[in-house]
């Protein structure tokens, strides 16, 4: 009797520990924040409905040649979490969340970013180590975030305008200060850049703009 009641308790510490969320449970969107609006040219939806957010998810993994396999679903979570379910990877979210982002920057780069960095904690295989949220993590997902915006067309401002809505200036236990993800979203636009371009990287200059590495 005592094998399925620790399979049981094996499953349900896995459950708990699979995810991830995008910021902390406590941090509120930051509405005050001053958007520079210059939208790249793009067919992408904003993030207004779970259609919207399949239809970016598919463009998120298209531009990385690769097939998605994440299910959305609006769910009862702070912000949104990438989590897996039975196997199956999910990208659950709380639409109060989103709207609050979207009437904050007035601007959809924020709430695409937010898909791409429950993405990267999926691909970089957070969801299926054994851990929730901490800062290492948080900052590997933020760099693929801006990465996969950088192959998107987001120019670097539209990149990191997700982190001064939704970011803390100050580091938690789970989640970095707002300058470490800035950097690490600079990180992953500015690698992006380099391969389109076709120039070396350098990551020695992550905080820059690809226009003023040329």
């Amino acid at each position: 009797m005592k094998k399925p009641l620790l399979l049981i308790s094996f499953i349900l510490m896995i459950v708990c520990a699979y995810t991830q969320n995008i910021t902390g449970k406590k941090e509120v969107v930051n509405s005050s924040v001053i958007v520079k609006n210059d939208n790249a040219i793009t067919d992408l939806p904003g993030f207004t409905s779970t259609q919207d957010a399949e239809k970016i998810v598919f463009s998120i993994m298209d531009v990385l040649g690769l097939e998605p396999n994440f299910k959305i679903k609006i769910a009862n979570v702070p912000n949104v979490e990438a989590d897996i379910r039975h196997r199956q990877r999910y990208i659950l979210y709380n639409p109060e969340f989103i709207t609050q982002v979207n009437l904050a920057a007035k601007d959809k780069w924020p709430a695409i970013f937010i898909l791409a960095h429950e993405i990267g904690h999926h691909l970089n295989g957070h969801t299926v180590s054994g851990t929730n949220s901490r800062p290492g993590i948080e900052l590997e997902a933020d760099e693929f975030g801006g990465f996969g915006l950088c192959k998107m067309g987001a120019t670097f401002e539209q990149a990191q305008l997700a982190m001064h809505i939704i970011s803390n200036l100050q580091a938690s236990k789970t989640h970095p200060g707002r300058e470490d993800r800035l950097a690490a979203i600079a990180k992953g636009w500015n690698k992006a850049e380099a391969q389109i371009k076709g120039i070396t990287y350098r990551a020695d200059r992550t905080s820059q703009t690809g226009a003023e590495q040329n």
